[in-house]
């Protein structure tokens, strides 16, 4: 018997030696996770750094049974950025570079190594994670463990619990490239605060299917200035769009291709990866034609674009273990374009579709029209209504997942009779826009521009109580927009039929320069009763019609998890134990 009890002491002794080494069982040496919620689907992780650690593990799950399986992710990477190949670098800029931490001596674009960096040390990991790819209305179960050299695991943190709010109402605005120019909108000048996601429009593809900058000189700088915004406002979701208007030259050949698909997946995918961004939006104009003249067209575009979606669907899943890519589509307000494609196969591989509801007017007509009609006009000459459009696709598409799309531009047309105030008049061509000669713009007009020539007299408002929209009549000029009032009115609309949301195009437009006012964008707001940051619901959730209230519960924790140990665990002691328990009560 004393034999036995010796080994069980020695056993018990080297357990205790074992666990007393450097990341084991020393109290300095055991994490202590704290969190807190960003967003509907954003958490932020927070936790003490662990002497000697090298990485740090992240569990998640959404319960306690399988909570020590579910790994997430491995944070061994520092809280500084990567070295970017080309990136000028200012003086004191702390970059990550070949397993070290190097600081620049002074401005310099040159990798680190040479006399224009200095080394600092080894990578220490980050001691943070957001884990922005979460449901709402969930609740999640984190824990970390430290990791030391040669794999050995440290003892596990407490255990946070997140309950996520409900998904708000998406607020998803449209961010041009070319906004840097005239308009001096940089993308430090979209209200984050005020949105839920961001899609820059726009990057173009190759004939070989890859996609690269549409504009070499802006691109790169707005991107660049996004990848900050993305680390200030980790909640707000930022996609890139391919395509539209003047860039879908080669969506068919590339659609029918399974090489150039596979290459179209591939290429969004590393942008997505190299800036951070969340996701990809395709604004394919159109597929089977009815978009810019040159473009190239299929009779099977249709078929071809649902095998395009399901290629950066299975391309997206991969690029990650965790983080969920964002696809959308936008979606043409013409039904007859629209019936090309099988939009109901098209909602079950995308998260929304933006149906771009508005440009039902324009120079190709011979009468003036509503750009954006809410509802048809009885006596009007009967050219298309949202109510109309959106309508044919909840017969194909579950509302949650489509965007009611809303103008902040106008149209305009020159040469117009007295007769009805312009409305459903014959036209002789356009006048100049906003930004640039009729040649150019087409008489396309941003909406501070419209109201300051009414506030200045030049124009008189007039307002459709059939269709639900403003227009004006300028001496010979009518134009068609949308204000607040009408605004207002489409988001009732969208919610009362339970829509996914409202689209803007684009954020730009009801900003009047030098100003910070966002008169269109704040209709959207005060009608959804949101308050920033819009990431986080206050009044209406995604599914919902009726008006809710929400509150967002703080993270509470629990005890550290019961993890393996090796063979100092404590289910191999008991076991250990039970094993020669029956040695000491045995007879001689």
């Amino acid at each position: 018997m004393n034999r036995v009890l010796s080994i069980l002491l020695v056993f018990l002794v080297v357990c205790s030696i074992g666990t007393a080494l450097p990341g084991r069982a020393s109290a300095n040496n055991i994490p202590q996770l704290n969190g807190n919620i960003l967003g509907w689907d954003a958490v932020n992780l927070t936790w003490n750094p662990v002497k000697g650690a090298i990485a740090y593990r992240v569990y998640r799950s959404t319960s306690m049974d399988n909570l020590t399986e579910s790994l997430l992710i491995t944070v061994n990477w520092s809280n500084y950025s990567k070295f970017n190949p080309g990136e000028a670098y200012l003086t004191g800029e702390i970059v990550e570079y070949n397993g070290s931490l190097w600081r620049a001596k002074h401005v310099t674009s040159s990798p680190p190594g040479g006399g224009d960096w200095e080394r600092l040390g080894p990578i220490i990991p980050a001691t943070n994670f957001v884990d922005d790819s979460l449901r709402g209305n969930t609740t999640y179960y984190y824990f970390i463990r430290p990791v030391f050299k040669g794999g050995k695991l440290g003892r596990p943190s407490n255990v946070l619990i997140v309950k996520t709010p409900p998904q708000p109402y998406r607020i998803v605005v449209y961010y041009i490239s070319w906004g840097i120019y005239a308009r001096a909108f940089s993308p430090y000048s979209i209200p984050f605060e005020n949105v839920t996601h961001v899609l820059y429009a726009f990057l173009k593809p190759l004939p070989n299917g890859t996609v690269t900058w549409a504009d070499p000189y802006a691109d790169p700088m707005n991107f660049e200035a996004l990848q900050r915004l993305k680390k200030k406002y980790p909640a707000v979701k930022i996609l890139v769009s391919v395509g539209g208007w003047t860039l879908s030259k080669y969506f068919s050949d590339i659609a029918a291709d399974p090489i150039k698909r596979e290459n179209f997946a591939g290429s969004v995918v590393e942008i997505l990866k190299k800036y951070g961004f969340d996701g990809v939006d395709i604004d394919w104009e159109y597929p089977g034609g009815g978009g810019m003249e040159g473009n190239h067209v299929r009779p099977d575009d249709g078929e071809n674009f649902v095998l395009l979606l399901k290629t950066l669907r299975k391309a997206l899943d991969n690029a990650s273990t965790w983080k969920h890519y964002l696809l959308t589509v936008a979606a043409p307000a013409d039904t007859t374009i629209a019936s090309r494609v099988n939009w109901g196969e098209v909602s079950k591989i995308v998260d929304f579709i933006d149906v771009m509801a508005y440009d039902y007017a324009g120079p190709w007509l011979n009468v003036t029209y509503f750009n954006a009609p809410l509802y048809r006009d009885p006596s009007g000459p009967g050219l298309g209504s949202v109510n109309e459009t959106i309508s044919w696709y909840l017969k194909r598409v579950p509302g949650e997942k489509l965007v009611l799309g809303v103008p902040f531009y106008g149209r305009s047309f020159a040469n117009v009779p007295p007769t009805n105030h312009g409305l459903y008049q014959p036209f002789n061509g356009t006048p100049s826009g906003t930004w640039g000669p009729a040649v150019e713009t087409h008489g396309v007009m941003d909406y501070w521009d419209i109201a300051g020539r009414i506030a200045s007299g030049k124009c008189t408002r007039y307002w459709s109580s059939a269709s639900k929209v403003p227009w004006a009549y300028c001496r010979g000029v009518f134009i068609t927009y949308d204000d607040p009032e009408s605004i207002a009115i489409k988001v009732e609309y969208a919610l009362n039929h339970t829509l996914g949301g409202v689209m803007v195009w684009e954020i730009t437009a009801d900003r009047k320069p030098k100003t910070e006012s966002h008169p269109l964008l704040a209709a959207i707001l005060r009608t959804l009763g949101e308050k920033p940051p819009a990431w986080i619901p206050d009044e209406h959730v995604l599914g919902v019609s009726r008006r809710v209230h929400v509150g967002v519960q703080r993270p509470t924790t629990a005890s550290p998890p019961e993890t393996s140990s090796g063979i100092c665990g404590p289910g191999a002691v008991l076991l250990f134990a039970l094993a020669v328990l029956p040695l000491t009560t045995r007879r001689r």
